[in-house]
Protein backbone atom coordinates (compact mmCIF):
# COMPACT_ATOMS: atom_id res chain seq x y z
CA UNK A 1 0.00 0.00 0.00
CA UNK A 2 1.38 3.59 -1.11
CA UNK A 3 0.80 6.08 1.32
CA UNK A 4 1.56 8.87 -1.34
CA UNK A 5 -1.69 9.88 -3.38
CA UNK A 6 -2.70 12.03 -5.88
CA UNK A 7 -4.99 15.25 -4.62
CA UNK A 8 -8.21 14.38 -5.66
CA UNK A 9 -7.61 10.68 -4.48
CA UNK A 10 -9.01 9.25 -1.07
CA UNK A 11 -6.77 6.28 -0.40
CA UNK A 12 -8.22 6.15 2.95
CA UNK A 13 -11.49 5.43 1.16
CA UNK A 14 -10.00 3.24 -1.05
CA UNK A 15 -8.19 1.23 2.17
CA UNK A 16 -11.55 0.06 3.78
CA UNK A 17 -13.36 -0.65 0.86
CA UNK A 18 -14.96 -4.37 1.54
CA UNK A 19 -12.88 -3.91 4.63
CA UNK A 20 -15.26 -6.49 7.69
CA UNK A 21 -14.70 -4.36 11.32
CA UNK A 22 -14.89 -5.59 14.28
CA UNK A 23 -15.58 -2.70 16.90
CA UNK A 24 -16.09 -2.68 21.12
CA UNK A 25 -17.25 -0.13 22.89
CA UNK A 26 -19.74 0.85 20.04
CA UNK A 27 -22.68 2.11 22.42
CA UNK A 28 -19.97 4.26 24.82
CA UNK A 29 -19.71 7.91 23.02
CA UNK A 30 -16.64 8.00 21.46
CA UNK A 31 -17.41 4.79 20.18
CA UNK A 32 -20.63 5.90 18.39
CA UNK A 33 -18.78 8.81 16.76
CA UNK A 34 -16.34 6.12 15.25
CA UNK A 35 -19.29 4.06 13.81
CA UNK A 36 -20.76 7.19 11.93
CA UNK A 37 -17.43 8.01 11.01
CA UNK A 38 -16.97 4.69 9.16
CA UNK A 39 -20.51 4.64 7.82
CA UNK A 40 -20.51 7.71 6.37
CA UNK A 41 -17.27 8.56 4.99
CA UNK A 42 -15.57 4.98 3.71
CA UNK A 43 -19.73 3.83 2.13
CA UNK A 44 -17.56 1.06 0.40
CA UNK A 45 -16.87 -1.02 3.25
CA UNK A 46 -18.26 -4.33 3.69
CA UNK A 47 -19.50 -5.10 7.69
CA UNK A 48 -19.32 -3.83 10.79
CA UNK A 49 -19.44 -6.05 13.94
CA UNK A 50 -20.14 -4.64 17.35
CA UNK A 51 -19.82 -6.32 20.53
CA UNK A 52 -22.84 -5.24 22.99
CA UNK A 53 -23.62 -7.46 26.05
CA UNK A 54 -26.97 -8.10 27.77
CA UNK A 55 -27.45 -5.12 30.22
CA UNK A 56 -30.20 -3.84 32.68
CA UNK A 57 -32.34 -6.38 31.10
CA UNK A 58 -32.06 -5.47 27.65
CA UNK A 59 -30.35 -8.20 25.05
CA UNK A 60 -27.56 -7.46 22.95
CA UNK A 61 -30.24 -6.87 19.46
CA UNK A 62 -32.45 -4.74 21.81
CA UNK A 63 -29.65 -2.89 22.56
CA UNK A 64 -27.97 -2.67 18.65
CA UNK A 65 -31.66 -0.92 17.81
CA UNK A 66 -31.28 1.56 20.25
CA UNK A 67 -27.47 2.11 19.50
CA UNK A 68 -28.89 2.88 15.63
CA UNK A 69 -31.63 4.93 16.44
CA UNK A 70 -29.81 8.06 18.34
CA UNK A 71 -29.21 11.13 16.65
CA UNK A 72 -26.03 11.00 15.54
CA UNK A 73 -26.79 7.60 13.59
CA UNK A 74 -29.70 8.39 12.38
CA UNK A 75 -28.28 10.93 9.95
CA UNK A 76 -26.78 8.16 8.34
CA UNK A 77 -28.74 6.02 4.82
CA UNK A 78 -30.76 3.11 5.46
CA UNK A 79 -28.40 1.25 3.67
CA UNK A 80 -25.39 1.86 5.27
CA UNK A 81 -26.85 1.37 9.15
CA UNK A 82 -27.54 -2.30 7.39
CA UNK A 83 -24.49 -3.16 7.59
CA UNK A 84 -24.06 -3.19 11.33
CA UNK A 85 -24.14 -6.70 13.03
CA UNK A 86 -24.56 -7.24 16.51
CA UNK A 87 -22.33 -10.28 18.22
CA UNK A 88 -23.06 -10.85 21.83
CA UNK A 89 -19.98 -10.84 24.00
CA UNK A 90 -18.01 -8.75 26.73
CA UNK A 91 -14.87 -7.55 26.78
CA UNK A 92 -14.43 -8.96 31.00
CA UNK A 93 -14.76 -12.57 29.84
CA UNK A 94 -12.42 -14.71 28.40
CA UNK A 95 -12.65 -15.23 24.27
CA UNK A 96 -15.20 -11.94 25.03
CA UNK A 97 -17.68 -14.52 25.72
CA UNK A 98 -18.19 -14.99 21.89
CA UNK A 99 -20.18 -18.24 20.92
CA UNK A 100 -18.40 -20.24 18.98
CA UNK A 101 -20.15 -19.44 15.47
CA UNK A 102 -19.66 -15.66 16.29
CA UNK A 103 -16.49 -16.24 16.67
CA UNK A 104 -15.39 -18.30 13.71
CA UNK A 105 -17.47 -15.67 12.04
CA UNK A 106 -14.77 -13.24 13.22
CA UNK A 107 -12.09 -15.44 12.60
CA UNK A 108 -12.77 -15.89 9.31
CA UNK A 109 -14.06 -12.39 7.73
CA UNK A 110 -12.79 -9.46 10.15
CA UNK A 111 -9.86 -7.02 8.47
CA UNK A 112 -9.37 -4.80 11.14
CA UNK A 113 -9.98 -4.66 15.18
CA UNK A 114 -10.56 -1.20 16.86
CA UNK A 115 -10.39 -2.00 20.54
CA UNK A 116 -12.87 1.02 22.43
CA UNK A 117 -14.20 -0.51 25.01
CA UNK A 118 -12.84 1.09 28.42
CA UNK A 119 -14.07 2.41 32.06
CA UNK A 120 -13.48 6.00 32.47
CA UNK A 121 -14.82 6.35 35.91
CA UNK A 122 -11.76 7.96 37.60
CA UNK A 123 -12.80 6.52 40.78
CA UNK A 124 -13.32 3.13 39.69
CA UNK A 125 -11.87 0.41 42.02
CA UNK A 126 -8.28 -0.83 40.98
CA UNK A 127 -9.92 -5.00 40.44
CA UNK A 128 -12.43 -3.05 38.20
CA UNK A 129 -10.11 -0.95 36.37
CA UNK A 130 -7.76 -3.96 35.51
CA UNK A 131 -10.86 -6.16 34.69
CA UNK A 132 -12.06 -3.76 31.97
CA UNK A 133 -9.33 -1.48 30.81
CA UNK A 134 -6.78 -4.82 31.13
CA UNK A 135 -8.26 -8.08 31.53
CA UNK A 136 -11.01 -6.78 28.39
CA UNK A 137 -7.61 -5.57 26.43
CA UNK A 138 -6.09 -9.14 26.56
CA UNK A 139 -9.29 -10.72 25.80
CA UNK A 140 -9.56 -8.62 23.04
CA UNK A 141 -5.97 -8.94 21.62
CA UNK A 142 -6.20 -13.09 21.95
CA UNK A 143 -9.16 -13.13 19.80
CA UNK A 144 -7.93 -10.67 17.29
CA UNK A 145 -4.34 -12.84 17.14
CA UNK A 146 -6.87 -15.95 16.05
CA UNK A 147 -8.02 -13.53 12.82
CA UNK A 148 -6.77 -15.18 9.58
CA UNK A 149 -6.38 -12.08 7.31
CA UNK A 150 -6.05 -9.28 10.07
CA UNK A 151 -4.77 -5.98 8.77
CA UNK A 152 -4.26 -3.90 11.95
CA UNK A 153 -5.40 -3.63 16.10
CA UNK A 154 -6.23 -0.50 17.22
CA UNK A 155 -6.39 0.54 20.91
CA UNK A 156 -7.65 3.45 21.97
CA UNK A 157 -5.69 4.65 24.82
CA UNK A 158 -5.23 8.11 26.79
CA UNK A 159 -2.62 10.81 26.49
CA UNK A 160 -2.69 10.91 30.63
CA UNK A 161 -1.40 6.79 30.38
CA UNK A 162 1.60 8.43 30.86
CA UNK A 163 0.42 11.51 33.84
CA UNK A 164 3.51 10.49 36.30
CA UNK A 165 6.01 12.34 33.60
CA UNK A 166 6.75 15.76 34.04
CA UNK A 167 9.11 16.23 30.76
CA UNK A 168 7.92 15.91 27.20
CA UNK A 169 5.46 12.41 26.75
CA UNK A 170 7.27 10.71 23.52
CA UNK A 171 4.83 8.49 21.64
CA UNK A 172 6.41 5.33 22.91
CA UNK A 173 5.11 2.90 25.37
CA UNK A 174 6.56 3.72 28.85
CA UNK A 175 7.37 0.36 31.10
CA UNK A 176 5.84 0.01 34.42
CA UNK A 177 7.51 -2.01 37.25
CA UNK A 178 4.32 -4.10 37.22
CA UNK A 179 3.99 -7.03 34.16
CA UNK A 180 0.60 -6.93 33.22
CA UNK A 181 -0.25 -10.25 33.60
CA UNK A 182 1.27 -10.77 36.81
CA UNK A 183 -1.07 -7.74 37.94
CA UNK A 184 -4.26 -9.33 36.97
CA UNK A 185 -3.23 -12.41 38.89
CA UNK A 186 -2.37 -10.44 41.94
CA UNK A 187 -5.38 -8.27 42.05
CA UNK A 188 -7.47 -11.55 41.95
CA UNK A 189 -5.50 -13.04 44.76
CA UNK A 190 -5.76 -10.82 46.95
CA UNK A 191 -8.68 -9.80 49.40
CA UNK A 192 -11.05 -7.13 48.93
CA UNK A 193 -9.56 -5.35 52.02
CA UNK A 194 -5.96 -5.93 51.26
CA UNK A 195 -6.59 -4.75 47.53
CA UNK A 196 -8.01 -1.32 49.06
CA UNK A 197 -5.11 -0.93 51.43
CA UNK A 198 -2.59 -1.72 48.49
CA UNK A 199 -4.23 0.46 45.81
CA UNK A 200 -1.90 3.68 46.41
CA UNK A 201 1.43 1.68 46.47
CA UNK A 202 0.37 0.05 42.92
CA UNK A 203 -0.67 2.39 41.49
CA UNK A 204 2.89 3.81 42.24
CA UNK A 205 2.22 7.98 41.65
CA UNK A 206 -1.00 7.59 39.20
CA UNK A 207 -4.10 9.80 40.29
CA UNK A 208 -6.44 6.98 39.46
CA UNK A 209 -7.13 3.21 38.49
CA UNK A 210 -7.90 4.78 35.03
CA UNK A 211 -4.57 6.13 33.76
CA UNK A 212 -2.38 3.07 35.48
CA UNK A 213 -4.81 0.65 33.45
CA UNK A 214 -4.25 2.10 30.35
CA UNK A 215 -0.72 2.27 30.61
CA UNK A 216 -0.80 -1.75 31.60
CA UNK A 217 -2.85 -2.09 28.29
CA UNK A 218 -0.34 -0.47 26.08
CA UNK A 219 2.37 -2.84 28.00
CA UNK A 220 0.90 -5.37 27.17
CA UNK A 221 -0.48 -4.89 23.41
CA UNK A 222 3.44 -4.17 22.54
CA UNK A 223 4.40 -7.59 24.58
CA UNK A 224 1.74 -9.89 23.40
CA UNK A 225 0.84 -8.71 19.52
CA UNK A 226 3.02 -11.49 17.88
CA UNK A 227 3.20 -9.85 14.59
CA UNK A 228 0.03 -8.05 13.75
CA UNK A 229 0.50 -4.35 13.25
CA UNK A 230 -0.97 -1.99 15.84
CA UNK A 231 -1.69 1.66 16.02
CA UNK A 232 -2.27 2.97 19.55
CA UNK A 233 -3.55 6.26 19.57
CA UNK A 234 -3.96 8.39 22.69
CA UNK A 235 -6.66 11.52 23.06
CA UNK A 236 -6.72 14.33 25.24
CA UNK A 237 -9.80 15.75 27.33
CA UNK A 238 -12.94 14.73 24.30
CA UNK A 239 -15.49 16.89 23.86
CA UNK A 240 -18.55 16.96 21.69
CA UNK A 241 -18.60 17.08 17.88
CA UNK A 242 -17.13 20.05 15.97
CA UNK A 243 -18.60 22.26 13.39
CA UNK A 244 -17.52 20.27 10.21
CA UNK A 245 -19.40 17.07 11.88
CA UNK A 246 -22.81 16.26 11.04
CA UNK A 247 -24.21 16.98 14.06
CA UNK A 248 -22.55 19.43 15.80
CA UNK A 249 -22.16 19.75 19.27
CA UNK A 250 -23.01 15.92 19.33
CA UNK A 251 -22.61 14.75 22.98
CA UNK A 252 -24.69 11.79 25.00
CA UNK A 253 -23.24 11.78 27.98
CA UNK A 254 -21.53 13.87 30.97
CA UNK A 255 -19.25 11.36 32.13
CA UNK A 256 -16.51 13.60 30.81
CA UNK A 257 -15.40 15.88 33.55
CA UNK A 258 -14.93 18.66 30.71
CA UNK A 259 -18.53 18.10 29.50
CA UNK A 260 -20.02 17.80 32.63
CA UNK A 261 -18.93 21.34 33.62
CA UNK A 262 -20.61 22.32 30.31
CA UNK A 263 -23.49 21.05 31.47
CA UNK A 264 -24.14 21.91 34.81
CA UNK A 265 -23.30 25.74 33.77
CA UNK A 266 -25.93 25.72 31.57
CA UNK A 267 -28.06 25.43 34.79
CA UNK A 268 -26.79 27.64 36.60
CA UNK A 269 -25.51 25.21 39.31
CA UNK A 270 -21.59 24.35 38.51
CA UNK A 271 -20.17 27.85 38.92
CA UNK A 272 -16.26 26.90 39.63
CA UNK A 273 -13.71 25.05 38.35
CA UNK A 274 -10.62 23.89 40.36
CA UNK A 275 -7.85 24.51 38.22
CA UNK A 276 -4.65 26.98 37.45
CA UNK A 277 -5.96 29.99 35.50
CA UNK A 278 -2.87 29.51 32.99
CA UNK A 279 -2.88 25.90 33.00
CA UNK A 280 -3.02 24.55 29.78
CA UNK A 281 -6.70 22.45 28.91
CA UNK A 282 -5.57 20.18 26.65
CA UNK A 283 -8.98 19.58 24.83
CA UNK A 284 -10.28 17.62 21.48
CA UNK A 285 -13.08 17.55 19.39
CA UNK A 286 -14.10 14.11 19.69
CA UNK A 287 -15.04 13.82 15.32
CA UNK A 288 -11.32 14.88 14.64
CA UNK A 289 -10.01 11.96 16.79
CA UNK A 290 -12.54 9.57 15.10
CA UNK A 291 -10.79 10.88 11.76
CA UNK A 292 -7.14 10.40 13.51
CA UNK A 293 -8.18 6.34 14.33
CA UNK A 294 -9.11 5.95 10.83
CA UNK A 295 -6.37 7.45 9.36
CA UNK A 296 -4.26 5.66 11.94
CA UNK A 297 -5.79 2.03 10.67
CA UNK A 298 -5.06 3.19 6.88
CA UNK A 299 -1.46 3.88 7.58
CA UNK A 300 -0.35 0.35 8.97
CA UNK A 301 1.14 -1.62 7.14
CA UNK A 302 2.32 -5.66 6.97
CA UNK A 303 5.97 -5.22 8.16
CA UNK A 304 4.81 -5.50 11.77
CA UNK A 305 4.34 -2.03 12.38
CA UNK A 306 3.81 -0.79 15.58
CA UNK A 307 2.79 3.30 16.01
CA UNK A 308 1.65 5.47 19.02
CA UNK A 309 -0.30 8.81 17.66
CA UNK A 310 -0.77 11.49 20.43
CA UNK A 311 -4.07 13.52 19.64
CA UNK A 312 -3.70 16.82 22.27
CA UNK A 313 -3.77 20.60 21.38
CA UNK A 314 -1.68 21.79 24.09
CA UNK A 315 1.41 22.15 22.21
CA UNK A 316 0.28 23.55 18.69
CA UNK A 317 -3.04 25.40 20.09
CA UNK A 318 -3.42 25.46 23.48
CA UNK A 319 -6.30 26.96 25.41
CA UNK A 320 -6.07 28.05 28.88
CA UNK A 321 -9.06 26.83 31.82
CA UNK A 322 -9.71 30.43 32.30
CA UNK A 323 -10.04 31.20 28.65
CA UNK A 324 -12.17 27.27 28.78
CA UNK A 325 -14.54 28.67 31.13
CA UNK A 326 -14.55 31.97 30.18
CA UNK A 327 -15.44 31.17 26.27
CA UNK A 328 -18.37 28.39 28.15
CA UNK A 329 -19.88 30.85 29.80
CA UNK A 330 -20.02 33.38 27.02
CA UNK A 331 -21.71 30.72 24.81
CA UNK A 332 -24.05 29.80 27.75
CA UNK A 333 -25.12 33.49 27.97
CA UNK A 334 -25.67 33.51 24.34
CA UNK A 335 -27.53 29.36 24.55
CA UNK A 336 -29.36 29.76 27.79
CA UNK A 337 -30.95 26.65 29.40
CA UNK A 338 -34.86 27.57 29.89
CA UNK A 339 -34.56 25.51 33.16
CA UNK A 340 -31.70 27.08 34.58
CA UNK A 341 -31.96 26.91 38.00
CA UNK A 342 -29.72 29.75 39.14
CA UNK A 343 -28.53 31.92 37.16
CA UNK A 344 -25.08 31.23 35.06
CA UNK A 345 -22.28 32.26 36.78
CA UNK A 346 -18.63 30.66 36.77
CA UNK A 347 -14.64 31.08 37.28
CA UNK A 348 -11.96 29.34 37.78
CA UNK A 349 -9.94 29.14 41.34
CA UNK A 350 -7.60 27.66 42.94
CA UNK A 351 -7.81 24.28 44.78
CA UNK A 352 -7.80 25.61 47.80
CA UNK A 353 -10.39 28.56 46.89
CA UNK A 354 -12.12 26.27 45.15
CA UNK A 355 -12.93 23.64 48.17
CA UNK A 356 -14.32 27.35 50.31
CA UNK A 357 -16.59 28.36 47.37
CA UNK A 358 -18.23 25.02 47.07
CA UNK A 359 -19.47 25.07 50.18
CA UNK A 360 -21.15 28.53 49.41
CA UNK A 361 -21.54 28.74 46.00
CA UNK A 362 -22.75 25.17 45.75
CA UNK A 363 -23.92 23.35 48.57
CA UNK A 364 -25.62 26.22 50.63
CA UNK A 365 -27.82 27.25 47.36
CA UNK A 366 -28.64 23.39 46.69
CA UNK A 367 -29.36 22.77 50.44
CA UNK A 368 -32.00 25.49 50.21
CA UNK A 369 -33.35 25.01 46.80
CA UNK A 370 -33.65 21.21 47.77
CA UNK A 371 -35.99 21.77 50.78
CA UNK A 372 -38.03 24.07 48.91
CA UNK A 373 -38.73 21.28 46.55
CA UNK A 374 -39.62 18.99 49.42
CA UNK A 375 -42.06 21.57 50.72
CA UNK A 376 -43.70 21.69 47.03
CA UNK A 377 -43.86 18.19 47.17
CA UNK A 378 -41.06 18.09 44.37
CA UNK A 379 -38.01 15.33 44.24
CA UNK A 380 -34.75 16.92 45.81
CA UNK A 381 -32.09 16.35 43.73
CA UNK A 382 -29.67 19.59 43.51
CA UNK A 383 -27.66 17.82 46.49
CA UNK A 384 -26.60 15.18 45.05
CA UNK A 385 -25.89 16.50 41.99
CA UNK A 386 -23.57 18.98 43.65
CA UNK A 387 -21.65 16.07 45.80
CA UNK A 388 -21.17 13.75 42.34
CA UNK A 389 -19.77 17.66 41.01
CA UNK A 390 -17.61 18.38 43.85
CA UNK A 391 -16.03 14.23 43.52
CA UNK A 392 -15.24 15.25 39.81
CA UNK A 393 -13.76 18.12 40.80
CA UNK A 394 -11.50 16.28 43.77
CA UNK A 395 -10.85 13.52 40.68
CA UNK A 396 -9.75 15.48 38.49
CA UNK A 397 -7.69 18.42 40.18
CA UNK A 398 -4.43 16.76 39.20
CA UNK A 399 -5.49 16.99 35.39
CA UNK A 400 -6.45 20.71 35.60
CA UNK A 401 -3.46 22.07 38.07
CA UNK A 402 -0.74 20.03 35.80
CA UNK A 403 0.30 20.17 32.27
CA UNK A 404 2.20 18.42 29.76
CA UNK A 405 3.42 18.56 26.53
CA UNK A 406 3.03 15.86 24.01
CA UNK A 407 5.81 14.93 21.25
CA UNK A 408 3.16 14.73 18.02
CA UNK A 409 5.76 13.45 15.32
CA UNK A 410 4.00 10.65 14.64
CA UNK A 411 0.65 12.47 14.21
CA UNK A 412 2.18 15.09 12.21
CA UNK A 413 4.14 12.91 10.02
CA UNK A 414 0.91 10.86 9.29
CA UNK A 415 -1.06 13.90 8.30
CA UNK A 416 1.75 14.62 5.85
CA UNK A 417 1.60 10.97 3.91
CA UNK A 418 -2.49 11.44 3.07
CA UNK A 419 -3.74 13.06 -0.12
CA UNK A 420 -5.13 16.83 0.26
CA UNK A 421 -8.72 14.81 -0.38
CA UNK A 422 -8.13 13.24 2.70
CA UNK A 423 -7.02 15.67 4.95
CA UNK A 424 -9.83 17.39 3.95
CA UNK A 425 -12.38 14.61 5.38
CA UNK A 426 -10.31 12.94 7.58
CA UNK A 427 -8.92 15.95 9.22
CA UNK A 428 -7.21 15.64 12.72
CA UNK A 429 -5.64 19.16 13.04
CA UNK A 430 -5.87 20.42 16.20
CA UNK A 431 -4.43 23.76 15.01
CA UNK A 432 -7.47 24.65 13.19
CA UNK A 433 -9.76 24.44 16.08
CA UNK A 434 -11.15 28.07 16.89
CA UNK A 435 -12.48 27.43 20.17
CA UNK A 436 -14.59 30.08 20.90
CA UNK A 437 -16.66 29.07 18.15
CA UNK A 438 -15.90 25.34 18.83
CA UNK A 439 -17.01 25.62 22.67
CA UNK A 440 -20.11 27.95 21.84
CA UNK A 441 -21.05 24.68 19.72
CA UNK A 442 -20.22 22.35 22.57
CA UNK A 443 -22.45 24.40 24.46
CA UNK A 444 -25.46 24.19 22.16
CA UNK A 445 -24.68 20.54 21.85
CA UNK A 446 -25.18 20.19 25.66
CA UNK A 447 -28.46 22.09 25.38
CA UNK A 448 -29.99 20.18 22.93
CA UNK A 449 -28.85 16.83 23.00
CA UNK A 450 -28.16 15.70 26.68
CA UNK A 451 -30.73 18.71 28.47
CA UNK A 452 -32.99 18.13 25.80
CA UNK A 453 -33.90 21.72 24.90
CA UNK A 454 -34.62 22.23 21.11
CA UNK A 455 -34.77 25.71 19.51
CA UNK A 456 -38.23 26.79 20.32
CA UNK A 457 -37.23 27.36 23.75
CA UNK A 458 -34.61 29.58 23.19
CA UNK A 459 -36.78 33.31 23.30
CA UNK A 460 -37.92 31.85 26.63
CA UNK A 461 -34.92 30.73 28.14
CA UNK A 462 -33.55 34.34 27.28
CA UNK A 463 -36.14 36.39 28.67
CA UNK A 464 -35.79 34.42 31.94
CA UNK A 465 -31.80 35.64 31.70
CA UNK A 466 -32.56 38.96 31.74
CA UNK A 467 -35.08 38.82 34.78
Amino acid sequence: MSLHSDNDHSEIKEYFSNKVIFLTGATGFLGSVILEKLLRCCPCLQRVYVLIRKKKNKDAPTRLKELLSIPLLKTLREDYLEKVRVVVGDVTIPGLGLNESDLNVLIEEVDIVFHVAASINFSASLDKAVLVNLEGTKNTLLVAKQITNLKCFVYVSTAYCNCVLRDVVAEKVYPNRWEPNELIQLIKALPPIIRERRTAEILGGHPNTYSFTKLLAENLIQAERGDIPVAIVRPSVVLGMSDESPLPGWVDNVNNGGVAFIAGAGRGVFRTIAANQDTVADIVPSDLLASLILAAAWAANKDNDFKIYHFTSGTDNPISWSDYCKYVMEAVHKYPCSKMILYPRAKVRSPFRNSLFVIIGHYLPGFIIDKLAIINGRNPILMDIQHKYSRGIKLSAYFTTNEWKFHKRNTNNLAKKMSAKDQLEFSFDTKKVKWPSYLETCVVGVRKYYHGEQDDTLALARDRLKT
